[in-house]
C-alpha cells in the first residue's frame, strides 16, 4: 500500500523510513529484520532507532512468539560478534566424520568439536562433555540462544551427560538449531526441540 503526503505539509516533516523483511513459511510470518529511521531538518537531529533486529549476541533478550487468530510471528534469533565466529567455527566442521578422541577435520567427537570452536575466540573449555557440562550457568530451554552449550543422556530419561552440541540458531518457539558430531552421521545440525533430542535431553549451559 503506498500513502501519497499533501504538498500543504511543512517542510520540516520528519521522514520516517523503515525496512521490513518478512518470509513466509508454513503460513507464518517470519520477521528478519525492521529498521527505522528518522531524520530531521538539519543533520544534527538524525536519529537511528533499532525497533526490531534479528541479530545479536546470545546475551540479549529473545522477541518472543505473537500469534492471532490468522497469524503468527516467528522471531528468529542469530548470533553477532564473537558468538558468530563460534558458531562459523563449529559449522566449518559440517560433513567431518566422527571419530572418538578426535579433534581435526580428519574425524572429530563431540566434546572436540566444541573445545575448537571455543577456541577460535579465545575460550577454553574442558574437553570432556560431563565437564563441559559444569562449565558456565545453567538456562532453561525458553532462555537458549546462540552459542550455549546442549548436552544429552545415551538413554531417554537418564542423566549422566554423555554427548555434546552448540546451540547456532533459534527459531521461534518450535526451532531450537544446534551442531554436533554424531556417531552416526559425524558433523550435522538437529533440532534440539525433536522427539529424539527431547527425551535425551540433560540441560543447557551459557559458558561465558
Amino acid at each position: 500500500m503506498i500513502y501519497l503526503l499533501p504538498k500543504s505539509l511543512p517542510a520540516t516533516i520528519i521522514l520516517c523510513f523503515s525496512i521490513v523483511i518478512v518470509l513466509t513459511s508454513c503460513g507464518k510470518k517470519l520477521t528478519v529484520v525492521t529498521y527505522e529511521k528518522k531524520r530531521g531538518k538539519s543533520r544534527s537531529n538524525t536519529t537511528h532507532t533499532r525497533k526490531k533486529e534479528e541479530y545479536f549476541d546470545f546475551d540479549e533478550k529473545k522477541t518472543s512468539s505473537r500469534s492471532s487468530a490468522n497469524t503468527s510471528t516467528t522471531t528468529v534469533v542469530k548470533a553477532t560478534g564473537s558468538t558468530l565466529k563460534l558458531i562459523q567455527t563449529a559449522q566449518s566442521y559440517i560433513g567431518t566424520p566422527y571419530r572418538y578422541g578426535g579433534t581435526s577435520r580428519s574425524g572429530i567427537d563431540c566434546s572436540g568439536l566444541l573445545c575448537n570452536s571455543f577456541e577460535s575466540i579465545g575460550v577454553k573449555i574442558p574437553r570432556s562433555s560431563n565437564e563441559q557440562a559444569e562449565f558456565g550457568q545453567k538456562v532453561s530451554i525458553r532462555e537458549i540462544a546462540p552459542g550455549d552449550m546442549v548436552f544429552f543422556s545415551e538413554r531417554k530419561g537418564g542423566s549422566k551427560v554423555t554427548h555434546a552440541g552448540l546451540v547456532t540458531v533459534v527459531k521461534g518457539s518450535d526451532n531450537i538449531i544446534f551442531i554436533h558430531s554424531s556417531t552416526s552421521r559425524g558433523v550435522v545440525e538437529d533440532n534440539l526441540l525433536s522427539e529424539y533430542y527431547q527425551g535425551i535431553f540433560v540441560k543447557a549451559v551459557r559458558p561465558y
